[in-house]
């Protein structure tokens, strides 16, 4: 489906004015082996993060400036549980790709890996792993257009904590019921899925970034309605890593 998408839009000669990189899935805590894709990824690194480096390759030709058209723009949907220092990515295990032997041990042994940094399944990790993917890829994306002068702009954002939505489909339901309830009642650092969409309509469409690229914005303070601009991790700032990343995930989903 991820690639009969972009076949389809190349097709209708249309172009792309802003594309947005949403789609995610969240293992359930309790889940001890990874799920996989019908390629044979891990499930929460090979939706969050190939499936739309995949959609988004194969959909460059159709973003490109148009005359009497706003520049376009690329909106990739992160977290702050990215960040190890804050405090959605405190809780349970932390994010990080290590020297991303899991990726290259699946390259070496036919697409297979557990996690990106070769560690054994962690579902906590794997999906905090799978936003610090999209921070990585935001930004490497970013400086590449900026090199072709393309005139696309590539911004990445965290709507905060939303339990009202289908991410946490994994999760037991009991679970799900009094994390929603202490999140939006008690603790209130959950956002709604209203505000959700109002932050990619203004990642979207606000004249406020048409001169901002390779930023992040994010739900700070947590639970309070407020979208502000913030300093993403250090890793995520690794652009090393970030070039590297890319590299991997070419050739994992065929693009080299």
């Amino acid at each position: 489906s991820v690639r009969r998408c972009p076949a389809a839009v190349l097709a209708s000669k249309l172009p792309i004015d802003v594309l947005v990189l949403n789609a995610a899935v969240a293992p359930g805590t309790q889940q001890t082996a990874p799920r996989r894709t019908s390629d044979g990824f891990e499930e929460t690194i090979g939706v969050n993060h190939l499936g739309h480096f995949l959609l988004t390759a194969l959909l460059l030709p159709a973003i490109a400036p148009q005359p009497a058209r706003p520049p376009p723009r690329i909106v990739v949907t992160a977290s702050e549980v990215h960040n190890p220092e804050e405090p959605g990515g405190q809780v349970g295990s932390k994010a990080t790709l290590g020297d991303l032997a899991g990726l290259r041990a699946a390259l070496a042994g036919g697409g297979k890996f557990e996690m990106v940094d070769g560690g054994a399944f962690d579902a906590d990790k794997a999906y905090k792993d799978s936003k610090l993917c999209n921070m990585l890829f935001m930004a490497e994306l970013d400086r590449r257009l900026q090199r072709t002068g393309r005139g696309v702009s590539v911004n990445a954002f965290s709507p905060g904590l939303i339990t009202r939505t289908g991410l946490f489909r994994n999760q037991r339901p009991l679970f799900v019921a009094a994390f929603d309830f202490v999140a939006n009642n008690i603790a209130r650092f959950a956002e709604t899925p209203e505000y959700g969409g109002g932050c990619i309509d203004f990642m979207a469409t606000s004249a406020e970034l048409e001169s901002q690229h390779g930023v992040f914005y994010s739900d700070y303070p947590p639970g309070k309605h407020t979208l502000v601009r913030r300093v993403p991790s250090a890793e995520a700032r690794d652009e090393a890593k970030a070039a590297e990343l890319w590299r991997l995930s070419e050739r994992l989903v065929g693009l080299a």
